[in-house]
């Protein structure tokens, strides 16, 4: 299963969660997630709703880019995207306050 099957199966769960829809409700960013050994995918989260798709962004908010496998890691909480970036396992460009918040919401969505 790749990071984009993972990452979609957890947005497909959102719509349950309280806290997420909250902390989504006047968001307008798009994330770009970059793998360098996969297929590129996104998320555009736009007051509320939250769609996945697959290839690239015109103008993402951020990009994180890294391996097939350290980005399965990340969504399944077995690494710390604070060390993984410091690290150099993954490379955000763009708004890297934003990533950050995607981050907090992959944490939540993995509830």
């Amino acid at each position: 299963m790749s990071s984009g099957d993972v990452l979609k199966q957890m947005l497909d769960k959102y719509g349950n969660d309280e806290d997420v829809k909250k902390e989504i409700a006047t968001m307008e960013k798009t994330f770009q997630f970059a793998p360098t050994d996969g297929e590129a995918y996104y998320v555009k989260v736009t007051k509320g709703e939250v769609t996945f798709n697959m290839g690239t962004d015109s103008a993402p908010t951020a990009t994180i880019s890294g391996k097939e496998e350290t980005l399965l890691s990340l969504f399944n909480g077995t690494i710390d995207p604070v060390m993984s970036y410091m690290t150099g396992k993954i490379k955000i460009s763009g708004d890297l306050m934003s990533a950050t918040k995607m981050t907090g919401l992959v944490k939540k969505l993995r509830k």
